[in-house]
């Protein structure tokens, strides 16, 4: 079985060690599946421009077993990252959170300027998730719900966890781990 690598970009003022992060890497990584958690650049004050070329030299491989999954601002900054990728297809996006014309934090309309290609970056990923929590009281679910039907990704509306951070008590993912271990065939 060849080797998954997931790619996790975390949001807006978050870290590697934020949220539910590091208990999704341990829940998932073994000898088939790599979690690497980038640590993206000035995260207090991001700038698009920094975080696209933090990504271009900090994923090492994209190819038919990789995955992503953005948490808020990470799903845009994904979404601009692949949006420059014009063959290579990916396993799965899951996009946790997240907007892509409109955002109710201004500090963070600078990543909804580029114009996303959606019907390429529908091409390129085989499957493709959006989730919120209709408590969602940062990024309400209407953005990603929009997001989900712009990328023609199917929408799991969670009856909580809000937006999904350790400030509201969220540490663990466990939807999320067996989401993606489903997908990758673990349960089988």
């Amino acid at each position: 079985m060849k080797k998954h690598n997931i790619y996790l970009i975390h949001g807006y003022t978050a870290s590697p060690d934020s949220n539910w992060f590091q208990n999704f890497k341990q829940s998932l990584e073994n000898d088939f599946i790599e979690v690497s958690i980038l640590e993206m650049p000035d995260s207090l004050a991001p700038k698009l421009n920094d975080w696209v070329s933090y990504m271009e030299n900090h994923i090492k491989e994209i190819d038919e077993n990789t995955i992503f999954i953005g948490h808020s601002l990470g799903c845009i900054s994904i979404l601009n990252f692949l949006n420059k990728f014009k063959t290579t297809k990916i396993k799965g996006l899951f996009l946790i959170s997240g907007f892509v014309e409109s955002s109710p934090i201004p500090e963070l309309i600078e990543f909804l300027k580029p114009k996303l290609n959606y019907n390429h970056l529908k091409e390129i990923t085989k499957t493709r998730v959006a989730i919120s929590a209709i408590d969602d009281d940062i990024i309400p679910y209407q953005y990603s719900k929009t997001m989900a039907e712009k990328l023609d990704a199917k929408f799991t509306l969670l009856k909580k966890g809000k937006h999904f951070i350790d400030r509201d008590g969220f540490t663990k993912f466990p939807f999320l781990v067996k989401e993606i271990s489903t997908l990758v065939n673990l349960n089988k």
